[in-house]
């Protein structure tokens, strides 16, 4: 689909503000660090051909320049666009705020504390919109509930 499409579909929603994870898509195009092995001096396996498939796929999807089209006619319809750190919104449990990498398993969030069963990506996306409301309301809770570590 062409991403005016996309971002006129996102911006024509009968909201007055859109809530979009602040990503730092040129950090995660970066290439993975060189691993040197101390006894040979010969390079080791660092994922980078892994990763390269992943950076194809971002780059393929132009994250940047969808956002640039969203925030672009949300200011011409006079509308927010929030933008949100997406920090463990995946790994957070939307029912009692436990944070940790083992509650996300592929596209199934299981909450390792309360049992909470959800999707993963639209439990992340309803906790993305949910910072960005916190953000809009003023609510700083956000910033001062106490998470658990990863």
């Amino acid at each position: 689909m062409c991403q005016w499409y996309v971002a006129n579909k996102i911006v024509s929603r009968k909201v007055d503000a859109i809530g979009l994870e602040d990503l730092n898509v040129a950090g995660m195009l970066r290439r993975c660090k060189v691993k040197i092995d101390e006894k040979t001096g010969r390079f080791l396996k660092n994922g980078q051909s892994r990763k390269k498939a992943l950076n194809r796929s971002i780059s393929d999807a132009a994250w940047t320049e969808l956002t640039l089209k969203i925030e672009y006619l949300a200011a011409k319809r006079g509308k927010v666009v929030i933008k949100v750190n997406p920090r463990h919104s995946s790994c957070e449990c939307r029912n009692c705020g436990h944070t940790d990498r083992l509650n996300r398993d592929r596209e199934r969030f299981i909450c390792t504390s309360c049992g909470h069963i959800e999707h993963a990506d639209i439990g992340a996306a309803k906790t993305i919109r949910d910072r960005a409301l916190n953000i809009v309301r003023g609510d700083s809770s956000e910033l001062t509930r106490p998470k658990n570590r990863i």
